[in-house]
């Protein structure tokens, strides 16, 4: 696909990607000029991922949300050391996941291993921006464990609807969010942890 791409795009005016880490990597790889190449961020409409505190339930827990496609690359795999852990260290943590992919079998399986069906809430796909809000809004803290990612629209929809954000520091991610908007982390379940 490499080799494809770097002929198509040989007789390219410019090239643009979505964070400053994306535009450095495109040019690499594809032996593009810096000058023909742009960073633009992706971008949400913020009015679609108003916080709203009152719909958080259940009451009286800490609720981290994850919502991702289930996959190797996003870090799914992670999830399986991550929440059992959170769960034995801070009783009063509840878990809100969305999203599917091969890999939600394997963690609803940790889940029932680990009788934490009442503690992990697994959503599936969720549909549209609509249904990422209203799960976003009941959390409080965003878990985001991508392994590689260009940009993370996620964790700006996470922060908008008002959660507090914990990622991986991977790929363009440190680029998305203000420092004092995330807690940045190894992608490692420990560093996660902490």
């Amino acid at each position: 696909m490499a080799k494809l791409l770097k002929v198509m795009l040989r007789d390219a005016d410019h090239c643009i990607g979505v964070s400053h880490t994306c535009r450095l990597n495109m040019a690499s790889r594809y032996s593009l000029d810096l000058k023909q190449t742009s960073t633009i961020p992706n971008a949400i409409d913020p009015k679609n991922f108003i916080p709203d505190p009152s719909k958080r339930y259940p009451l009286n827990t800490i609720n981290i949300v994850h919502i991702s496609r289930l996959c190797y690359r996003k870090g799914s795999d992670l999830l399986i050391d991550i929440i059992p852990a959170i769960c034995k260290k801070y009783p009063n943590v509840h878990w809100i996941i969305g999203g599917d992919g091969n890999k939600y079998a394997i963690i609803d399986k940790m889940r029932k291993e680990h009788k934490l069906e009442d503690r992990v809430e697994m959503l599936g796909f969720l549909r549209g921006t609509t249904a990422v809000r209203n799960a976003l809004v009941r959390g409080h803290i965003f878990l985001n464990v991508s392994l590689t990612e260009s940009f993370c629209i996620a964790i700006l929809e996470a922060a908008c609807a008002g959660l507090l954000v914990v990622t991986t520091d991977v790929g363009g991610i440190p680029e998305v969010l203000p420092e004092d908007m995330m807690y940045p982390a190894k992608p490692n379940s420990d560093d996660l942890i902490k």
